[in-house]
């Protein structure tokens, strides 16, 4: 009899070899973490600086009058410049996709699901505030003069809050810094300064909304910041996904095009 308990007793209670095991998941979560903020360093710093300044400006300003003041360097370059740059990451993002299944098909998945992703999100919140847009709040059709207008540019007049291509402009630009970080064999440096150029590239096309007066910096500051933390969720993901799937992960068209011929 006491045998027999003693043998219920080494069955269930775990033995030291299986709580050790568990211990390597633990590690490779910390690991993971540790190596994202490492690898993308430059674009999440500037992402603090620049989203702390703004809402601190909007904690500090009325945001009419922020608008008016971010609108006030207007000049013919900058309206031809920001009023077809605003739309870039739309279609960036389906070159970038197509492109990378050449490379591997878990990438291109990923920058399709952070845009996607994002994106879904900001509409979420979009259809359940409904906030007007500049062209309501200054009144556009009774006062014409009040904002600096940008010659064939239709304003939109509702779901202001958060800005949809603000997002767009952050996930699909930090999807790319986050390859550039992880896929390139280039120097740290070199990968800080291609994050840094992204950074720049997102922020301009958040600001591109502010100039042509189709959102107020509220929306693009909501914006940008859910595809930061929406794209960072989703890169962990396709990293578990990568660890557990690898030959799928890394599948390309140009393999499959080798093996047919």
């Amino acid at each position: 009899m006491l045998q027999y308990l003693s043998e219920i007793v080494m069955n269930t209670v775990p033995s030291h070899k299986n709580v050790v095991s568990l211990q390597p998941e633990s590690d490779k979560t910390d690991n993971m973490l540790k190596s994202f903020f490492r690898e993308n360093r430059a674009f999440l710093w500037l992402s603090v600086v620049v989203f702390v300044a703004m809402g601190m400006a909007l904690c500090l300003v009325d945001v009419r009058d922020l608008h008016l003041w971010l609108n006030t360097w207007h000049c013919s370059f900058a309206d031809v410049f920001f009023r077809y740059y605003t739309s870039i990451a739309d279609y960036l993002v389906w070159g970038c996709v197509v492109a990378l299944l050449f490379y591997k098909v878990g990438d291109s998945l990923f920058v399709l699901s952070a845009y996607l992703g994002s994106g879904l999100i900001t509409q979420i919140v979009k259809h359940i505030v409904h906030a007007p847009r500049p062209s309501v709040v200054f009144d556009l059709a009774n006062h014409p003069d009040a904002l600096p207008l940008v010659e064939g540019v239709r304003l939109h007049v509702s779901n202001s809050f958060p800005s949809g291509h603000t997002t767009a402009f952050f996930a699909v630009f930090m999807a790319i810094a986050l390859l550039f970080a992880y896929r390139t064999r280039w120097r740290y440096v070199y990968k800080q300064m291609a994050q840094t150029l992204c950074f720049l590239l997102a922020l301009l096309g958040g600001y591109s909304r502010i100039y042509l007066s189709q959102h107020f910096a509220a929306d693009v500051f909501a914006g940008g910041l859910i595809a930061i933390v929406s794209v960072g969720f989703i890169w962990f993901g396709f990293a578990v996904l990568q660890q557990k799937y690898p030959r799928f992960y890394s599948w390309n068209l140009l393999s499959c095009m080798k093996k047919k011929n």
